[in-house]
């Protein structure tokens, strides 16, 4: 008898019939294309503004600057993300994804303009952030909600794969891009440039042809009927449970467990830092690449299994002696989030109603980006008062629990249900 969470016929398809390539997405499906460019222009955009943001936070408020910025950019999820879902079900989710871009660019043309006059305080970073956050609570559920319309449901893995795997090469370009451009720029000009990137994103989603209002022509979805319609789905509900703990386990220790070891342990100034999060990114870019091409058949399961990979992602990081060690720690932690986050989301995409799909999506999204202010506010202050090289291995074995806890829970509930 097969192992029942390790069943490799059940995880893994490398061919799934009728199903596109990622690269012949872009050839043969225009209204993906037109998105796919619309996202990676934003995210060259994001790219510099996080360098802005959290180098003017530091410079203005130092490291208790960076927390507020952080929680500001983390909390906007609790009040927003769930009622971000219920827009996606009730309103066109072309217009909603344009006005949510409006929106950003909007915020952070009177943020570029205070920076380059000199006068921007840490709390208009805060409010900035703030506000940022809450925007994207409404993209990220159309977003969600819009990729198997432009795809068509067999092929969201693939989609989601090539946009995350871009999305992080690009992160890496832009990083890049300001480390040359601030020899000769002030870093105020970055805000600017990613508001460009927001209205020019709005202006490409604009030219989607595909018919993006919702299903059906509710006049008021409400929140409960989209959980109502996750809970069936039980690997689905499990594993936005499992995504939500490890999340939290897993940021909180990042944000504040590894710039801590990078300067005390590594003995590493900022240019450290930034080369970790080069290798959390390559991490998730190879497993973008490799999710592209190997279709993953149960994948909300597949997405808890996926936690394992940071066993070896925080234990290598624990024992690093050197930055080259903690670099391979980094790479299998981009590559375990970003695997979990993938799957994740495609299951959603391939198993909900389309009816209820935004509301779902408002779910995961609220789960994903909850969780980075839950890690800040429950996990981080633990780098505060404890050693940081134990907390990383208490994480290395907490998380891949919590992955294989939820595997083999439904693997023992899909066994109960055929007998």
């Amino acid at each position: 008898m097969s192992d029942p969470v390790f069943d490799r016929p059940r995880e893994v398809e490398l061919t799934e019939p009728g199903g596109l390539s990622s690269f012949s997405l872009l050839r043969e499906r225009r209204d993906f294309r037109t998105l796919f460019t619309a996202v990676c222009i934003s995210e060259v955009g994001d790219a510099l503004n996080y360098i802005a943001l959290m180098w003017l936070a530091l410079e203005r408020g130092g490291a208790l600057g960076v927390v507020a910025v952080r929680l500001a950019d983390s909390i906007p999820a609790f009040f927003f993300g769930l009622h971000g879902g219920v827009a996606a079900d009730r309103w066109d989710r072309k217009k909603l994804m344009v006005g949510a871009d409006v929106a950003r660019g909007l915020v952070l043309v009177p943020v570029a303009v205070a920076g380059l006059a000199g006068s921007l305080p840490l709390w208009g970073l805060v409010v900035a952030a703030f506000l940022l956050e809450a925007a994207t609570s409404y993209y990220a559920p159309a977003y969600g909600a819009t990729i198997p319309a432009v795809v068509e449901r067999r092929n969201v893995q693939g989609a989601n794969a090539l946009v995350q795997g871009a999305a992080q090469a690009l992160s890496i370009a832009g990083w890049a891009a300001a480390a040359v451009l601030l020899t000769f720029l002030p870093v105020s000009i970055f805000f600017a440039v990613d508001a460009v990137t927001f209205f020019v994103s709005a202006l490409l989603t604009l030219r989607i042809a595909v018919r993006l209002l919702p299903v059906a022509a509710e006049a008021a979805p409400r929140l409960r009927e989209g959980l109502d319609a996750l809970r069936p789905l039980h690997s689905l509900f499990v594993g936005v449970c499992v995504f939500g703990i490890a999340m939290t386990f897993t940021t909180g220790s990042w944000i504040s467990g590894v710039p801590t070891l990078v300067r005390d342990s590594l003995h590493e100034g900022p240019g450290g830092f930034s080369v970790l999060m080069i290798g959390f990114a390559l991490g998730a870019i190879a497993v973008g690449a490799l999710l592209a091409r190997i279709r993953v058949r149960n994948k909300a399961r597949a997405s808890m299994l996926a936690w394992t990979l940071y066993l070896p992602a925080y234990g290598l990081i624990a024992i690093a002696m050197s930055l080259p060690l903690a670099v391979v720690g980094a790479v299998f932690s981009g590559a375990g989030e970003t695997c979990s986050y993938v799957l994740l989301n495609s299951a959603a995409q391939e198993e909900v109603d389309d009816r209820v799909l935004g509301r779902v999506m408002g779910v995961i999204s609220f789960v994903h980006r909850g969780a980075h202010a839950t890690g800040l506010l429950l996990v981080s202050p633990l780098f505060a008062v404890a050693a940081t090289r134990p907390l990383f291995g208490a994480v290395a074995l907490i998380v891949p629990l919590i992955g294989l806890a939820g595997a083999v829970l439904v693997s023992r509930d899909r066994a109960a249900v055929a007998r």
